[in-house]
């Protein structure tokens, strides 16, 4: 701790609040300079929440080193008022009365500047200064600053107010005038004053309470440095309950009501921090770690120091909840727990290594919950939930590197994204596998060790890196071993996803690695490498055999690698697909790795396997292999495969491959080809297995995949789940983690009704509240339908100009019909058809200009004569209607029309025949064999307890899910 000077005897000057001044017009850095750093805070709030009131007073005392000689003292301050400062000048003999300041706020950069009322430099360098500034505010109800809650007390019948902080990121300023960036740390010493039904927490534990009249005071002890985002306290009447191991006390906070429901939490709590400080070696500093449930807070969780606070529902649960959400909570909990040392004890310099504390705590959440509880297989909950979004992230949205700086609260609030979350954690675990896991996280230690109670930049991590690897026996022996700085920066800094492509020479027994970006950026990295092959496959040993430098191409020959490898063996890269980048192999040794897995498939690693699928699937969706039956024959296999993840990695895959074969002869081939795939593979997961959909979370792709082609063991399944839902009232579990489960299920329940169950539905429909869940549900499910009969019904009655299930306004319907559209591919001539029908209603809509063209963009070209004479049709009764004149109707020569169909008929050009000819040749008998189809026999009944509904949630995310699925495209 950084200890106040004692011994001084000060003379207070108020100053007093100028409306504006020269110090504050200027235009300024939205950064704090760096000529004064504060020392020490005392910080004292005072609150009635208990009362319900909103108003909070403040008095923040801070002591101020001068770096450097200036004019002013710069702080954050944002929604204060009725600000008074008192200056004095500290020195060991005494004081020294500082009575010529006055003080300026800057709104536009939140700044409180303190400067003389004459322009001179008042504040030279080695001195010290103390302000205290009395303040008052207003908490808010929105997570941010300090903020307020409140719960029914259904026992004594009166309502309960709650107040807890959000500081991070920059929020710290809207509670006390501070130093609000994560550089500037100090030790605090904490006061709260409030009403005795209340208690109070904070980052330390309780030093006194003092009571006075119906207030108390809870003073606690002084923090090691800390970086303000993360000073943290809640005023509230909540219950605890304790456990203390290793001299650390952990509590879980609840309202009084539902303290047991933190069991789990706490026992979970417990063991993660005693396996974070076993992991690392390095102890947790604090006396106790408090974690708090309440009914609002800014995202599920958030990591204060020693004070982490949760949603409720993220914390809190049952002994029989159920497993899937169960882990989602852990990890939520591990995540803010291993924030402790990532982020806590060291913090970053600026937000441009936000990185450095998202990316390490999602990771190692990971790590050590697997280590934990090991029969729960959290690593693939990592592949599901942080690598997928790591990979597609990098394939369709805009990016930036992962160090990226930012100055405006705005940007500062940006960084906290997928990038510095998702793909950070997947860079830090390649480089945790490529530089063997015990020297990277003995690095990672000394990290910590050196930067403890400070703040580190990428630089001093990747030095602490660099000094373990030069010091290990095999390491500093490798040409790369002094370049980790360049080799970490070229992924820091990059903004986009490396491609390797591995390029075997069968007559010179080379290998010729190239790389590139994903999206053609000019960028290049050091990739670490390393090898499997028919001869050497230890899959389990993932530290980097070689770093391909950032060049474009490298060849290296078999015999410097050290591999040994016939012509018709086959080599991998990437062990476990711990290196976060895409792989593409020569054709040869894609087919010599089909054999492999025709013959054993468990030879290769099961990560492996989905890795293969991942790295090809932006080949097969840009048409861009190069033998399309090496794909079929990759496929081949997987009647065999019994790996949930990499049958959720294929579906992508399989249902593009199924969209670019719809309509042509291959289209029942093909189904038939993918039930023979996951026909074993469904059996064992939902009929011997009996897997809870709501509770697995993990394989309702094999589900979609085994629906899609038709399975009728599938069919039959989701039929019964949708006529107990529809039927029996047995609903689906509530929240937002099931609406895609629910979705799933009550589509593929409904894709095949004959004209006697639809029509009961339609009519059972006319009963049903329209307001309810239970009619959003069916609605929704409907459009899945594959009757081109029933399809056209659907949308008459949904959207037609004499609808009578009107549940969506005049702009949903056109953004509804296109979803159809994208989603359903039965649906597309009907939905010309419909347009044909309608097309004088929709016509009229504000935004059915738009919408017609990217329908339009869907045209296939043996339909564009049909779409052009439409189009006039259309374009006529605009114009003598008088309809949208100050926009155009898209032209029927336009470059759009059919463009979103551009890639599926090449790929027919290219692939159809090879393909046909590939699957009657695998399936001898189809040509005389028809598809099998069930009917879903549902009688219907009304009501539902679900409290929101699939299309509800669904309207919600349209927009966002239409330009997902647009990119699909």
């Amino acid at each position: 701790m950084i200890a106040p000077p004692s011994g001084v005897a000060g003379v207070l000057v108020t100053l007093a609040l100028l409306a504006s001044g020269s110090m504050g017009e200027r235009e300024r850095s939205l950064r704090l300079p760096n000529a004064t750093y504060p020392l020490f805070y005392q910080l004292h709030i005072s609150s009635d929440i208990h009362k319900g009131q909103l108003l909070f007073s403040g008095n923040a005392t801070i002591d101020v080193a001068i770096r450097q000689s200036t004019n002013e003292i710069v702080l954050h301050a944002k929604n204060l008022t009725d600000i008074q400062i008192t200056v004095h000048r500290l020195a060991a003999e005494g004081s020294v009365i500082v009575d010529d300041l006055t003080h300026t706020l800057h709104p536009t950069a939140a700044l409180l500047i303190i400067h003389p009322t004459v322009n001179y430099q008042a504040f030279e360098e080695g001195q010290q200064y103390r302000l205290e500034i009395l303040y008052t505010a207003i908490m808010t109800s929105r997570p941010a600053g300090l903020y307020y809650m409140d719960y029914r007390d259904e026992e004594n019948n009166h309502t309960v107010y709650v107040a807890a902080t959000q500081c991070e990121p920059t929020y710290g300023r809207l509670i006390f005038p501070c130093y609000d960036e994560p550089g500037f740390k100090s030790n605090f010493s904490i006061k709260i004053t409030h009403g005795s039904s209340h208690s109070a927490i904070s980052n330390m534990p309780v030093k006194e309470v003092l009571a006075h009249g119906d207030l108390k005071t809870t003073s606690f002890h002084t923090t090691p440095p800390i970086s303000t985002y993360l000073v943290a306290f809640v005023i509230s009447d909540f219950g605890s309950i304790s456990e203390t191991y290793r001299g650390i006390t952990q509590s879980i906070y609840t309202s009084p009501t539902s303290k047991e429901k933190g069991q789990v939490a706490l026992k979970n709590a417990v063991r993660t921090v005693a396996a974070l400080e076993d992991y690392f070696g390095v102890s947790y500093p604090l006396p106790k770690l408090d974690h708090v449930a309440l009914k609002k807070n800014y995202g599920a969780a958030m990591e204060n120091w020693g004070l982490i606070t949760y949603k409720e529902v993220n914390l809190l649960k049952n002994i029989s909840s159920d497993g899937y959400k169960r882990k989602l909570d852990m990890i939520t909990q591990n995540h803010e727990i291993a924030h402790q040392w990532f982020g806590n004890l060291v913090s970053p310099e600026w937000w441009t290594y936000t990185w450095m504390n998202e990316g390490f705590a999602t990771y190692f959440s990971y790590v050590i919950t697997d280590l934990i509880y090991p029969n729960e297989k959290m690593m693939d909950m990592f592949m599901t939930h942080e690598a997928d979004s790591a990979y597609s992230y990098n394939s369709f949205f805009d990016v930036h590197p992962m160090s990226h700086y930012v100055e405006g609260e705005k940007d500062i609030m940006g960084v906290f994204d997928i990038i510095s979350y998702k793909r950070a954690a997947c860079v830090i675990k390649m480089f945790h596998h490529a530089f063997r896991q015990k020297l990277f996280v003995r690095g990672i230690s000394h990290f910590l060790e050196k930067y403890r109670y400070s703040v580190a930049n990428e630089l001093n991590l990747f030095d602490a890196l660099q000094s373990e690897l030069q010091d290990d026996e095999y390491f500093s022996q490798q040409p790369w071993a002094s370049r980790i700085r360049e080799i970490m920066l070229s992924w820091t800094h990059s903004e986009w996803l490396p491609i390797l492509v591995v390029t075997r020479n069968y007559e010179n027994n080379t290998i010729t690695f190239s790389q590139r970006s994903v999206h053609m950026k000019d960028e290049l990295w050091w990739i670490p490498i390393n090898f499997a092959t028919t001869q050497s496959h230890n899959f389990e040993d993932t530290q980097v055999d070689m770093f391909m430098p950032p060049e474009p191409q490298y060849t290296v020959s078999l015999e410097d690698l050290k591999i040994q490898v016939s012509g018709r063996d086959w080599i991998m890269v990437n062990k476990q697909h711990t290196g976060f980048y895409l792989v593409r192999y020569d054709t040869d040794n894609l087919m010599a790795i089909a054999r492999q897995l025709q013959t054993n498939h468990s030879v290769i690693h099961p990560i492996n396997r989905l890795g293969l699928f991942r790295d090809l699937g932006p080949l097969i969706e840009h048409n861009e292999i190069e033998q399309v039956e090496v794909v079929f024959e990759l496929l081949k296999y997987l009647e065999f495969e019994e790996d949930v993840l990499t049958w959720n990695q294929l579906q992508d895959t399989i249902d593009c491959l199924t969209r670019n074969l719809h309509g042509t002869s291959s289209q029942s081939l093909f189904n038939e080809f993918v039930r023979r795939l996951v026909g074993p593979t469904f059996r064992r997961v939902y009929v011997e297995h009996g897997v809870n959909l709501a509770e697995d979370g993990m394989s309702h792709g094999i589900l979609e995949i085994a629906c899609s082609a038709d399975l009728p063991e599938c069919l039959e399944y989701t039929r019964r789940l949708a006529k107990e839902h529809i039927i029996d009232k047995i609903y689906f579990k509530d929240g937002s983690d099931y609406h895609a489960i629910i979705d799933s299920v009550l589509c593929m329940g409904v894709r095949y009704l004959s004209d006697q169950d639809f029509q009961r539905i339609i009519d059972m429909m006319q009963e049903i509240d329209r307001g309810s869940v239970y009619y959003d549900d069916i609605i929704y499910a409907l459009r899945c339908t594959q009757s081109h009969r029933h399809l056209l019904y659907y949308l008459e009655g949904l959207m037609g100009e004499n609808s009578t299930h009107m549940v969506l306004s005049e702009f949903e319907d056109l953004m509804y019909l296109l979803y159809i559209y994208k989603s359903n591919l039965a649906s597309r001539p009907v939905i010309w058809q419909y347009i044909e029908r309608n097309y004088k209603v929709l016509c009229r809509a504000p935004n059915f200009m738009e919408h017609f063209k990217q329908l339009a963009g869907f045209v296939p070209r043996h339909q564009r004569s049909h779409f052009e004479r439409l189009r006039q049709t259309i374009a006529s009764h605009m114009m003598q209607e008088g309809l949208n004149s100050n926009q155009t109707l898209i032209e029927a020569n336009s470059p759009l029309v059919g463009k979103k169909m551009k890639i599926t008929e090449n790929f027919q050009d290219k692939f159809e025949q090879q393909i046909h000819k590939w699957l009657l040749n695998e399936l001898p008998q189809a040509s005389s064999r028809s598809d099998v189809l069930l009917s879903a026999s549902l009688s219907a009944a009304n009501g539902s307890s679900r409290p929101q509904g699939v299309l509800k949630e669904a309207t919600r995310v349209l927009r966002s899910a239409l330009r997902i699925v647009d990119m699909y495209r």
